[in-house]
């Protein structure tokens, strides 16, 4: 690891204690991720503007999730206004075997723009966090590949943070020694 590389990754600094006299301890952190706004240490994961401690956290996952696909949505609109079209001008004029045809074109856009979201969704990734509150959808995304690393990049904190000695009240390390 290059020199600027390992300043980049510790270039974070985390307050860790406040002494009885009112100090604090900065120490450095190590930067586990970093793309668009989401963030990953192992104390702290930060995603937009919202930050979550790395030992609330239970567990990670990532969840797919459908959505509407807009142009499913577009189509579907389309057609109920063909068919809104042909019902009006149906009454208006009175011949409702005129506007028969379009009336039936407007009613197959809706069942194909139908058939469109069944077949075609829109899909997204949503990195869901189990805290003590409930699951969290922290980030969601169509990117699954970028959600995948959030979530190993959150796993990866939690095993940093498992091989860390716990640190007492009194700001120093509780292991004994054999």
């Amino acid at each position: 690891m290059t020199a600027s590389a390992l300043e980049r990754k510790t270039s974070e600094r985390v307050r860790i204690s406040v002494g009885k006299n009112g100090t604090t301890t900065w120490m450095p952190q190590e930067l586990l991720f970093e793309l668009k706004d989401a963030r990953v240490t192992p104390h702290i994961a930060t995603f937009g503007g919202t930050s979550y401690q790395i030992a609330t956290i239970g567990s990670v996952h990532v969840a797919r999730r459908k959505r509407s696909n807009p142009f499913a949505v577009l189509t579907f609109l389309l057609g109920l206004g063909v068919l809104a079209a042909a019902i009006v001008k149906s009454r208006m004029t009175g011949l409702a075997d005129e506007y028969f045809s379009m009336a039936v074109t407007g009613v197959a856009v809706m069942l194909a723009a139908l058939l469109l979201q069944l077949i075609w969704p829109g899909r997204v990734y949503v990195l869901v966090l189990r805290t003590s509150s409930g699951d969290v959808d922290a980030v969601t995304s169509r990117n699954k590949e970028f959600v995948s690393n959030l979530q190993k990049a959150v796993e990866q904190a939690f095993l940093v943070r498992a091989r860390e000695p716990p640190v007492s009240e009194a700001g120093g390390s509780t292991a004994t020694s054999m």
